[in-house]
Parts: C-alpha cells; sequence; structure tokens
C-alpha cells in the first residue's frame, strides 16, 4: 500500500513538471524556428538579390557579346580593306617602279640626246669659226711675199675677218677708178679665201680721214663708196666672184682706225677694208635642223 501510494505520489510529481518542460523546449524551438526564419528570408533576399545581379549581369553580358560581335564584324571589314590596300599598295609600288625605271631611261636618253646635241652644235659653231679662221690662213699665204706687211692688217672677231689694206696699195693718188698692179695680189688673196670657204660672203668698206677728198661736189661718205664699189666690180668681172656674195659698203670719215690728228693716222684711215664674214643664216639653220631632229 505504501509502494502504491509512493508510486501515485511520483506519477503526480512528474504530471506538474512535465508540462512545464515541454512548455519551455517548445518555446526554445519557437524562437529557433523565428532565428532560422528570419535567416532563411535573409538568404533568400539575398539569393534574390544574387539573381537579379545575375540576369543584370547576363544582361550586361548579351550586351558585351553582341558588341564584341559587332567588332568583330568591325575588325572582318577592316581585315579585308587592310588587305585590298596592301594589294593597291603593292600594285601601286610595283606600277610607281615601272615608271620610275621608264622615267629613268627617258631621262637617260634626253640626257644622251642632249649630249649629243650640243656635240653636234659645237662642232658646227666650230665648223662656223674653222672657215673664218681658215680664211686668215688663206688671206696670209696670198699676201706674203706680195704685199709689204705695213701695206695692210688683219683682224679677227666673231664669225668674221677684216683684211684692212691701205689706198696707196690699191689705188692711184685722188683716184676712185684706177687700180694700181698692188691690188691684183690683194684681190687674188681675197678671192681664194672666199672660195676655200663656200659659206663665206664679203663686205667690201670704203674708208677716208676727216679731210676733204680729192672730188669736188663728193662727200668722203661718197668717195669711200665710189672706190669700194669699184673694188667690188673689179672681183665679180676680173675674178668672177658672184656678186651674190658681194657688197660694197661706206664709213666715209665716221670709220677711223687710228686718230685724225697726225699724217700718219690720217694715212691709216684712208683703207679699204674687205671683211670675210660667214654666214650666220646658215649658222642658224642648221643649228634649227639639229634642234627638229631630236
Amino acid at each position: 500500500m505504501r509502494i502504491l501510494t509512493y508510486l501515485l505520489l511520483a506519477l503526480s510529481l512528474s504530471a506538474c513538471v512535465f508540462p512545464k518542460k515541454v512548455k519551455r523546449i517548445a518555446a526554445e524551438y519557437d524562437a529557433r524556428i523565428a532565428t532560422q526564419a528570419a535567416e532563411l528570408n535573409l538568404k533568400q533576399d539575398s539569393i534574390t538579390n544574387l539573381l537579379l545581379r545575375l540576369e543584370r549581369s547576363y544582361g550586361a553580358n548579351d550586351a558585351l557579346l553582341l558588341t564584341q560581335d559587332r567588332l568583330q564584324d568591325r575588325l572582318a571589314i577592316q581585315e579585308d580593306e587592310l588587305d585590298a590596300l596592301k594589294g593597291n599598295l603593292s600594285n601601286t609600288s610595283a606600277r610607281l617602279s615601272t615608271e620610275l625605271a621608264t622615267a629613268r631611261e627617258e631621262k637617260l636618253r634626253a640626257e644622251m640626246a642632249f649630249d649629243t646635241l650640243i656635240a653636234r652644235q659645237a662642232s658646227l659653231v666650230n665648223q662656223y669659226e674653222a672657215g673664218v679662221k681658215n680664211a686668215i690662213f688663206v688671206l696670209l699665204d696670198g699676201l706674203d711675199s706680195l704685199v709689204p706687211p705695213q701695206s695692210f692688217t688683219i683682224t679677227q672677231s666673231a664669225g668674221e675677218v677684216t683684211l684692212s689694206v691701205l689706198e696707196d696699195q690699191l689705188f692711184y693718188p685722188r683716184s676712185t677708178e684706177r687700180l694700181k698692179g698692188g691690188a691684183a695680189p690683194v684681190l687674188r688673196a681675197v678671192t681664194d679665201a672666199l672660195q676655200s670657204d663656200p659659206l663665206l660672203k664679203l663686205t667690201v668698206v670704203g674708208h677716208t680721214d676727216n679731210q676733204p677728198n680729192p672730188l669736188r661736189n663728193t662727200s668722203n661718205w661718197e668717195f669711200a663708196a665710189l672706190r669700194a664699189t669699184r673694188i667690188a666690180d673689179e672681183l665679180a668681172q676680173v675674178y668672177y666672184l658672184s656678186p651674190n656674195r658681194l657688197l660694197a659698203a661706206s664709213h666715209g670719215e665716221y670709220g677711223p682706225a687710228k686718230s685724225n690728228a697726225t699724217e700718219e693716222g690720217r694715212r691709216a684711215n684712208r683703207r679699204i677694208d674687205f671683211v670675210l664674214r660667214n654666214n650666220v643664216g646658215n649658222l642658224l639653220r642648221e643649228l634649227g635642223r639639229l634642234g627638229e631632229k631630236q
């Protein structure tokens, strides 16, 4: 009986204690559940944010991919353009190289043609001058020992040679018509010089001093012209020199060789000039033909 009583008492005590413990445990679980729920909500929010960020990232990636595709397309186009430019550059370089080589060849040919032209021009000029120089030798050879050296002078200038002969070697005093015997070797030498070069032409120029001439009513200019004309006529009629190569002229007293202040000077001024001149027109024509041939 006593044992039964103890059992009942124990059960009674247990029955009082158990509900409190259950409540306490339940409260603890509720608190833990609430905490976990809060944590779960935070995690859920975090997941949501992550998903949003991921979606935005996907969107950005899509944009990047689209941009990348566009850039790749542009790069491909630019590479094609670059290849085309390289091809054009190569073609242009080859063309320019060919043109440069052609230009160099043309320049070389032009330089050679120019050098040839200059050489031919120099040859023509030399021939032109040679005719004049040769005329000097022919004159000297014809006058040597036949005409006193004090009676004549020979001078040379560009393209011409002048033989000056004193009047008393050619004419009798006061005369414009009568030639002395000493005129013959002079006129022969002049004729030979002209025949040595068919391009040479002759101008016979009469000169006086500044004193009145022996002919009445005749100026010094006219007096000198009469003598020059007489010489030209003698060359044409006696020495058969073509009149086409002859010209008679007069300077009268206006082309003195020396001062008229002395008798010696006046004597030197009374002279006949034989001016042998190369035909410049022929030279110019020949030079022009050379230019046309180039």
